[in-house]
């Protein structure tokens, strides 16, 4: 399991079945992050309305995140030819479903029960930078809910 870690130092450790496997620098006000993922820096902001992951030094985007619609939580994520789905399960779930192509390849919940910090279990089919990227989204949706409910 994917695990958004406490943040520690400025820095949050994410870790895969509890070793770290990056660390995120998070902008708390900009809903970006720069990441280090097997010795290779990415970031992951905003690029418009939607939300981007590139090579921090490649300005091409590898993969996009869209907004369903302003109604709802779920994002589209589209890159390297894949497509997925991911939002609450329901209006008042706080678990998240995964979808690639239609299809469930995984599921997201909260850390713990006075955590807001988001897991994913997802199939290994999906490649890591991907993962990254989805537990990062579903980050966001987490975010933005506690923002709404306060």
């Amino acid at each position: 399991m994917l695990e958004w870690g406490a943040k520690k130092g400025g820095v949050v450790p994410i870790l895969l079945d509890g070793e770290q496997v990056a660390t995120v620098d998070p902008e708390t006000w900009r809903e970006g992050a720069e990441l280090v993922i097997g010795g290779q820096a990415w970031t992951f902001g905003r690029d418009g309305r939607d939300r981007v992951a590139r090579l921090a030094r490649n300005p091409r985007v590898v993969l996009r995140a869209t907004r369903a619609s302003a109604w709802r939580s779920a994002w589209t994520i589209t890159g390297d030819g894949a497509t997925y789905e991911i939002g609450p399960e329901g209006f008042w779930q706080t678990t998240h479903r995964v979808q690639r192509d239609g299809r469930s390849v995984g599921v997201g919940k909260q850390a713990s029960t006075w955590s807001s910090r988001a897991t994913l279990d997802l199939d290994p089919s999906v490649p890591p930078v991907h993962q990254l990227f989805l537990l990062w989204i579903s980050h966001l949706i987490r975010r933005r809910a506690a923002a709404a409910a306060s």
